[in-house]
């Protein structure tokens, strides 16, 4: 009878082992990428005073006005690439005020983030103000992704009056 226990307790421990090491499998993991494109804005209103300190009888210009930064995520497929471009909404300020802007590469963040094209004049043609965006994100703190700054030239005074001009731009991320 012992031996028939330590028979079947030997054959136990030898097929507990045998099935043991093959007791394994393997998985396969798949991380799949779908395009991304987010845009966002840290300030949703610039407001701009023209000071009364200005310079009697010399032209209005200013510049320099800081617009707060613009913040994205890109992923795209590889070899492809997109751009930032900013246009204005109504144009029709533009008879009598220029307005420049100029949108600076992001100092920091993850990836291929981009360059900037300098300054532009704003119109209603959409055009390029960050180019060459791979794939990569800004950051999501106020002072994260590029900077925006404008510069403002007032042309004529005839249709300018005291108050308030709301101007509205427009970027937009897309591809190139």
């Amino acid at each position: 009878m012992k031996r028939v226990i330590l028979a079947v307790l030997l054959a136990f421990i030898l097929s507990s082992t045998a099935f043991g090491v093959q007791n394994t499998s393997t998985q396969e993991l798949r991380i799949v990428v779908q395009p991304v494109a987010l845009l966002d804005v840290s300030l949703l209103t610039v407001v701009f005073e023209i000071p009364q300190e200005i310079v009697p009888g010399a032209p209005l210009h200013f510049e320099n006005i800081e617009g707060g930064n613009i913040r994205y995520t890109s992923l795209i497929e590889q070899g492809r690439s997109r751009k930032i471009t900013a246009s204005l909404v109504d144009t029709s300020i533009l008879d009598y005020v220029e307005i420049g802007i100029t949108v600076a590469a992001p100092e920091k963040g993850t990836g291929k983030l981009g360059v900037s094209t300098g300054r532009i004049s704003l119109s209603s043609i959409p055009q390029p103000v960050i180019a060459d965006i791979g794939n990569g994100w800004t950051g999501t703190e106020e002072t994260d992704g590029a900077s925006v700054f404008y510069d403002i030239d007032i042309l004529s005074a005839d249709n300018l009056g005291s108050g308030t001009v709301t101007i509205d731009v427009l970027f937009t991320l897309a591809e190139e």
